[in-house]
């Protein structure tokens, strides 16, 4: 048998269960309800056949009392009493009509002859009172003696003797009424508890009995495709699935089984066929991004540097080549007039090999291929010296130059030539950037195996925008050119390439208006400080 048809047969069987107990369920509340319903009637019956029975002996007593008085008005107490008969009458009337539509026809007689005793009730509890009424007018109209003796008479009889009768025959039945209704309803409960264990426990038993069924009949082929796949996960393509019969899980095992013979010998086929082939992918293509990369760095380095220099060289050679042709122009020229044209070119000669060296020196950085003369230096005193030469600089715009070493002998690997150049580029900016009787400051501090120092001042500062371009090649900010027109916008590229080649790193923080704040951090030389 299939798995589908014992999963619909077991689902029949459970839906079967759960309609019969609602079912039950439902049956059980519904009487419940009605038996709930009668006993409330039945309950509020007897409780007010007992307040009629307590109120119609205190009217009567209170009539009864009055005449024997000799009271000429009724007392307020007696017309209360009056109106709350007639309304526990009119309630025993309600009551009685309602309780007669719950009921069934076996029952319908007996609250048919429960109505026909209450109208009996009303005529003798109306019979009484006319009575009474009748001794009231006799003794209103003179003549008492006869009023007297006429209630003599009405009590010797027992006046309300009939009306107490018939009270009395209406709360036993009612009481009898009562106890049958608990009763039935205190059956019908006991039944309903009885019903609902039984289904209880059949539902109960069945449904541990369909799963048992169900789970032994699901964990052999499951535990079978269990170890198959696991098998098949871990690489065993040689394992097969053994499970027997006609059911879903036989065609699964044989689909699995097939699968893993198209898989074993795929992979045979594909592991001779693969196994030189990616090692030597791998190598090519990492040879050719090796190569890539080495070219492309080249390439932007090479253009970038020719670029710089077709740039600026142009400048300082069209002064020497006007220079020369000055000079060799006209016969008579005096001493001086050669002496300062020579001294020109000189003049830009130096200059023209201060540019070239500072842009050899970012490309061959940008290509990983800078020359340093690297040794152990005590960076806080080569900072105080530098910071000396800095001073005669400020010195002509009366900017004041102040150093602080809060840290003792660090030492770091570099190169003190460059590292020089780097500290006379940044103090030199800083200064020229200042306005006048500004101060800039230079600390030297260590943290986390670096030696950081942090050049500010309170200068014209940077504008947000044109931030991450200060450390581009003869790149100026706009400020900066109005400010002051000599400089390149070569100083920071090479700062920024110095800094690279020592594996330090540079930083720049500014705020238009404000001041700008440079740190340059380089790894701290631990070997060098031991020795």
């Amino acid at each position: 048998m299939r798995y589908r048809t014992k999963l619909l047969i077991t689902a029949t069987l459970l839906l079967a269960m759960s309609l019969s107990a609602a079912g039950l369920a439902y049956w059980g509340v519904t009487e419940s309800h009605r038996h709930l319903a009668r006993s409330r009637v039945a309950h509020q019956e007897l409780e007010r056949e007992l307040q009629l029975s307590r109120h119609s002996q205190q009217l009567f007593k209170a009539w009864t009392d009055t005449l024997l008085i000799g009271m000429t008005d009724r007392p307020l107490g007696a017309a209360y009493l009056h109106k709350v008969i007639d309304a526990d009458l009119a309630k025993l009337e309600q009551l009685t009509e309602s309780e007669l539509a719950m009921v069934g026809p076996e029952e319908r007689k007996e609250e048919s002859a429960e109505l026909d005793r209450l109208n009996a009730i009303k005529g003798e509890y109306q019979h009484t009172l006319d009575q009474l009424a009748e001794v009231e007018q006799l003794r209103s109209r003179g003549r008492p003696d006869v009023a007297w003796q006429r209630l003599i008479e009405l009590l010797k009889g027992g006046i309300d003797q009939n009306l107490n009768e018939l009270i009395e025959v209406g709360v036993a039945d009612e009481t009898a009424e009562v106890d049958r209704i608990d009763a039935d309803a205190a059956v019908l409960f006991n039944r309903l508890e009885r019903f609902s264990q039984v289904h209880a426990v059949i539902a109960i038993l069945a449904t541990l009995a369909l799963v048992i069924l169900l789970l032994r009949r699901l964990r052999a082929p499951l535990a079978e495709l269990a170890r198959g796949t696991r098998a098949l996960a871990e690489g065993d393509l040689s394992h097969r699935i053994a499970i027997t019969g006609r059911d879903e899980f036989a065609h699964l095992g044989q689909s699995f089984n097939r699968m893993a013979d198209d898989l074993q010998s795929h992979q045979k086929a594909l592991e001779s066929a693969h196994a030189n082939l990616e090692a030597v992918v791998a190598d090519r293509t990492e040879e050719l991004r090796q190569a890539n990369q080495t070219l492309r760095k080249i390439d932007e380095t090479r253009r970038g540097f020719f670029a710089d220099i077709s740039h600026e060289l142009r400048t300082p050679l069209t002064i020497i080549r006007g220079e020369g042709e000055i000079t060799l122009r006209g016969k008579n020229k005096r001493m001086l007039e050669y002496k300062h044209s020579i001294s020109r070119i000189v003049e830009q000669a130096k200059h023209l090999s201060v540019l070239v060296n500072d842009l050899l020196f970012i490309a061959r950085q940008g290509a990983g291929a800078a020359k340093l003369n690297l040794q152990s230096i005590d960076l806080g005193e080569l900072l105080e010296r530098v910071c000396g030469d800095a001073k005669v600089i400020a010195h002509a715009k009366a900017v004041n130059v102040s150093y602080s070493n809060g840290m003792g002998h660090e030492l770091v690997r570099g190169d003190p030539t460059r590292l020089r150049q780097l500290f006379l580029v940044l103090l030199d900016n800083a200064v020229r950037y200042s306005r006048a009787k500004g101060e800039v400051k230079v600390d030297i501090g260590s943290a986390k195996g670096e030696i950081a120092v942090r050049i500010s001042d309170r200068g014209i500062g940077i504008p947000p925008e044109e931030l991450e371009g200060v450390f581009e090649r003869f790149r100026r900010a706009g400020n900066a050119a109005e400010h002051n027109e000599e400089g390149l916008g070569l100083g920071l590229p090479v700062a920024k390439a110095i800094v690279e080649a020592h594996r330090g790193r540079i930083e720049m923080a500014s705020r238009l208006g404000e001041g700008t704040t440079v740190t340059v951090a380089f790894p701290a030389d631990t070997a060098g400080g031991q020795s």
